[in-house]
């Protein structure tokens, strides 16, 4: 165990050596605010040999509720309550023995910053890039490797560690902007000490600390706050269904019952269906809920009422350290229902606004609609995300782009395929996306072509949602070894700046319905695609033509939707003309 006492300010301050001997490692979480609607925090005392020990804390506004002790001896455990009136300071912990001797170990309370209750979250005026820190721009070479982690710097290694980091990101804000890019979700930047595939982040082995091969908590909220003044907000990614295998509380649980299956791997079967089949055996939901992801992530026991606060506080304390703007749950539908309902209870509590999306990785929209706030199928009461990863709509439109178009394949089953919005409590909040950091690269899964590309990147900036972009994208990455897309390359990224800078001061694409039409051989072709969005006498028409050949759009089908108008502008060369001209759409575009 690696112990960080600069870094989590456990300074003894003031006691007899008697009580100095006495060591605590760690107080989770190391800080706190005043002024949350919840006034209660439960701290974590992580030490040898802590728990007979007596915690008081004598601060104005501050009282221990409850102090508890589990089957381990390095545990004790403090329930506070923080009236409003308290006052913001230092707040030591006395630890006292039986014998009297006593230390002081520093702790403190924190004023929240200005209308923290009140932060704009993430909505469909938005557009989300999607960046791993370690695979975008190594603005520090020095952290790239550091004592005590195994897994350090293999820019050849496909698993390894490449160096990226917080200070390329900062380095890189300017760019960032400048695509038109309003929120930026990294993928988690908390420490994981693991020894092989550290880069991804999802083992996390320190909940209160950003990983330093990325840099440190005070480069996290300098990110943050950088990104903030160009207006761009931080989605953090939150894994709440398991943690490292080096993560202190499984080294050295306060219980075995902190993680599933008495601490022992037991595989998930990944079978999402289980959490809302009306016939699913109750063990069959326990497979899928409790197993772990692998060996190195054991699953959380979110049942454990002390595991499903240390979850909830931890979370509440990023958004404050770090300025959050949004929050990606990821693994959602993994962690137990009742636990999820007390944290999305707990978020909407503290931050009305908060944009809060749900990683539910199922392609059928019955699967995963159940989740989301205000759904019909939802569980009467349920508080829900506001958001959910589109997945049934990405596989969906990824199949209609690359399917011959027929009577019932290609781009109809696209349209076939929207009704499915009714079951969502808000399509127009689902999170949509071409691909992410689980799939191959749009490029890819398009087999290279340009035209399908670009058509899969149209229909993600102008359909209902909130659209998200992988970083590298602008760039035509693909996961393939590369070939000569030289020419392709230099274009794409003025092509997609502008149909994002477009987007973000678009009102009918960020509130507007959506009215879409058949794409049937009765009207010309099966291989257009037509729809629009529509909002306060603004109107965006898009058509998507896989055709061969160009195709002239009959406007007195499209009168519902274009009646009235007697001018268009094509948003990308910004060339206008009359309508009574008609609208040709060239092929593959």
């Amino acid at each position: 165990l690696v112990i960080r006492a600069g870094l989590l300010a456990l300074a003894v301050i003031a006691g007899s050596a008697a009580a100095d001997a006495q060591t605590v490692t760690r107080i989770d979480p190391p800080h706190w605010w005043i002024g949350f609607e919840d006034p209660r925090v439960q701290l974590v005392i992580y030490g040898e040999d802590i728990a007979g020990l007596t915690a008081s804390i004598d601060h104005p506004g501050v009282e221990i509720r409850q102090s508890a002790q589990t089957g381990n001896a390095n545990y004790l455990f403090l329930d506070i309550e923080i009236a409003a009136d308290a006052v913001a300071g230092p707040a030591p912990i006395r630890l006292a023995g039986a014998d009297g001797a006593a230390a002081d170990f520093a702790w403190e309370l924190r004023e929240r910053a200005a209308r923290s209750a009140g932060r704009r979250g993430f909505d469909s005026t938005d557009t989300v890039y999607l960046v791993y820190p370690d695979r975008f721009a190594n603005g520090d070479p020095d952290n790239d490797s550091q004592p005590g982690y195994v897994d350090g710097l293999a820019r050849d290694d496909p698993g390894g560690r490449h160096g990226g980091d917080l200070q390329g990101l900062i380095d890189r804000l300017g760019y960032i902007s400048d695509m038109g890019f309003t929120q930026i979700w990294l993928n988690p930047v908390l420490e994981n000490a693991e020894d092989r595939n550290s880069y991804h982040g999802y083992a996390i082995t320190d909940h209160y600390r950003v990983d330093p091969r990325l840099g440190s908590n005070a480069l996290y909220r300098e990110f943050s706050a950088a990104a903030r003044a160009r207006g761009i907000g931080l989605i953090q990614d939150v894994v709440l269904n398991h943690a490292g295998s080096h993560h202190y509380l499984f080294t050295d649980p306060p219980d075995p019952s902190w993680f599933n299956n008495d601490s022992v791997f037991e595989p998930s079967t990944h079978q999402h269906t289980t959490v809302h089949d009306p016939y699913a055996a109750i063990i069959d939901r326990a497979d899928f809920t409790d197993g772990w992801f692998a060996p190195t992530m054991p699953d959380f026991n979110q049942r454990e009422p002390r595991v499903a606060r240390y979850l909830i506080d931890n979370t509440i304390w990023w958004i404050e350290e770090a300025g959050l703007s949004g929050l990606r749950l990821d693994t959602y539908d993994f962690a137990d229902a009742g636990f999820l309902d007390a944290m999305m209870a707990r978020l909407h509590l503290e931050y009305p606004e908060l944009g809060v999306v749900g990683e539910a990785w199922a392609y059928d929209p019955a699967v995963i609609a159940p989740m989301q706030s205000g759904s019909p199928l939802a569980p009467e009461g349920q508080p829900g995300v506001s958001s959910l990863m589109d997945f049934p709509l990405q596989i969906r439109a990824r199949d209609a782009l690359l399917a011959p178009d027929s009577w019932d394949d290609g781009l109809i089953s696209l349209y076939q395929f929207m009704v499915n919005d009714r079951l969502y409590g808000d399509p127009h909040n689902m999170m949509v996306f071409a691909d992410n950091h689980d799939f191959d690269r749009i490029h890819t899964q398009m087999g290279g072509d340009i035209a399908l590309t670009r058509m899969a990147l149209a229909w993600v900036m102008t359909t209902r949602g909130i659209p998200q972009i992988l970083y590298g994208t602008e760039l035509l990455f693909t996961n393939e070894t590369p070939g000569d897309h030289g020419q392709i390359r230099a274009d794409f990224p003025d092509w997609l700046r502008r149909i994002v800078t477009w987007r973000r001061d678009t009102a009918a694409i960020h509130h507007g319905d959506m009215l879409h039409f058949v794409p049937h051989d009765r009207h010309g072709t099966q291989s257009v695609y037509v729809y629009a969005r529509r909002h306060e006498g603004e109107t965006v028409l898009v058509a998507i033509n896989k055709g061969e050949t160009p195709h002239a759009l009959d406007l007195d089908r499209y009168a519902e939707a274009i009646a009235g108008y007697a001018a268009y502008r094509d948003v990308m060369t910004g060339e206008t003309a009359q309508t009574g001209d008609g609208i040709d759409i060239p092929a593959r575009t």
